[in-house]
């Protein structure tokens, strides 16, 4: 019988590692998988906010560790024990936020900014990548990256501006070496979205209703609204989609 449109959507069978699961959009992208399906293991550094995550997402696991210390080979073993098998989806979804102008930004958050955002996906998906190319097996690793691809939205950010420009670039790179071994690799830029990362610069009312005021939509994105985006990407629905940084943001960069 052939699969209906919303059968490619599922995920029945296939194992996810979400990085920063616990709250946000990690969140919201680990519900999603795990309601479409997939068995996820969730990844974070603050074990009693993961275990009280782990309670909203379906078929989930709780596996505790800082993506910036720990070894790529290590959390991969974990999460596939944790799951019961080889992981065919990871979603690149931690981080955190510095905002300091540029002539005072302390070189050790510029280097945490900058291994969270950027060196920890790459070589989480290079451990993967690694396994999944041995094995033969079909994959997604999706990426979390930002408006700052592209332009310059806010001062003050600069360590997270070129970790989330670089984060593309990986992304088309990892695309370009294994797209033809089944291995598929995209990216989810959200525009503003309320989280942790943007609450103190939505607390300020005059820069919250600059920000609004230029989003086409008028108004800021749920995080369930980059979910939506990111199981699209986790799943065959996007067979033939590959390379692409897919900009949720309300109309943002074409305003």
């Amino acid at each position: 019988m052939t699969d209906t449109v919303l059968d490619l959507f599922k995920l029945t069978g296939r194992r996810a590692i979400v990085t920063g699961g616990s709250g946000g959009i990690g969140l919201a992208i680990a519900k999603a998988l795990g309601e479409a399906g997939a068995l996820v293991a969730l990844v974070s550094r603050t074990r009693t906010r993961l275990e009280a995550a782990a309670t909203e997402v379906p078929n989930s696991v709780a596996v505790p560790a800082d993506v910036m210390t720990i070894d790529p080979g290590q959390l991969v073993d974990e999460c596939e024990a944790a799951l019961g098998g080889p992981i065919d989806i990871v979603v690149h979804a931690a981080g955190f936020q510095h905002r300091e102008p540029s002539v005072d930004f302390p070189v050790e958050q510029w280097d945490r900014l900058i291994r969270v955002h950027l060196t920890a996906p790459f070589l989480i998906s290079q451990e993967l990548g690694r396994r999944q190319l041995a094995a033969g097996r079909p994959a997604s690793h999706i990426f979390i990256g930002s408006l700052n691809n592209w332009q310059s939205v806010v001062p003050n950010i600069p360590a997270y501006a070129a970790a989330k420009s670089g984060i593309g670039g990986a992304m088309r790179a990892l695309s370009k070496e294994w797209s033809d071994r089944g291995i598929r690799c995209n990216g989810v830029a959200p525009g503003w979205v309320r989280t942790e990362l943007t609450e103190s610069l939505f607390a300020d009312p005059e820069k919250s209703a600059q920000i609004r005021s230029r989003i086409p939509m008028g108004r800021l994105a749920e995080p369930r609204e980059m979910a939506s985006v990111a199981l699209f990407l986790a799943s065959d629905a996007s067979s033939y989609v590959t390379g692409q940084m897919l900009v949720v943001d309300g109309g943002w960069t074409t305003s």
